[in-house]
């Protein structure tokens, strides 16, 4: 069975209010993040090595007598972040590519999932490579969260895009169901190497026409 989101049109409102949650998730776990690590790299440096660190590199700045980040602690959020990345990841790239046709734009969709499992990596892993790395590793750690914020929020708004402004075309299911009844089936199946229609892919409806068609000649 040749399944495709757009031809259920009751999934189609709980597609957009997921889409519409992942945007508010990204938006509240960015303030967080602000309020946690901070925007700048001596936010970074304290979380993760501690205050003595970050005062040995920035003195102008207020002491909040922090503790550098345990190891246990770090492979604490690594473990529960590898899981809830990877399946809300999956998940979020399993709606754009179902709402997609064959084609470019699919790929695109799946380049677009590289990106974002690597940006998922980099910022589990950065935790580690700040608190036993240089100094200034520090500063790539928002760079890295950004990263993972935007390339998220691009398939979020893609599929907003998909199930609000573009509508894809619905498509047109055989007589039992299960295949493809493509238009002009007729003449399609009378030239099916120039209209580029696998054989395997015609439906019932179509070779018994086709069968028809030969008894007729």
């Amino acid at each position: 069975m040749n399944f495709r989101l757009q031809d259920h049109s009751f999934f189609r409102p709980a597609v957009l209010i997921f889409a519409l949650f992942t945007i508010l998730q990204l938006i509240t776990g960015s303030i967080l993040y602000v309020q946690k690590i901070g925007i700048g790299p001596s936010g970074a440096l304290e979380y993760y090595q501690g205050s003595n660190a970050m005062l040995a590199k920035y003195p102008e700045n207020q002491d909040h007598f922090r503790n550098p980040a345990t190891f246990e602690g770090l492979l604490k959020t690594a473990v529960s972040h590898c899981l809830a990345y990877g399946l809300f990841a999956f998940l979020l790239l399993h709606l754009l590519r179902s709402l997609l046709a064959d084609g470019a734009a699919r790929s695109g969709a799946e380049w677009l999932g590289v990106v974002v499992y690597f940006a998922a990596g980099l910022d589990i892993a950065s935790g580690f490579v700040i608190a036993y790395g240089p100094w200034w590793l520090a500063f790539a750690r928002t760079a890295i969260f950004a990263f993972f914020v935007g390339s998220t929020a691009s398939v979020a708004f893609w599929i907003l895009y998909l199930v609000t402004i573009h509508s894809p075309a619905r498509y047109q299911w055989g007589e039992d169901g299960r295949e493809v009844a493509y238009p002009r089936v007729s003449e399609d199946l009378k030239n099916p190497l120039q209209n580029k229609i696998p054989v395997h892919h015609r439906s019932e409806h179509g070779r018994k026409k086709e069968r028809e068609e030969k008894k007729n000649i």
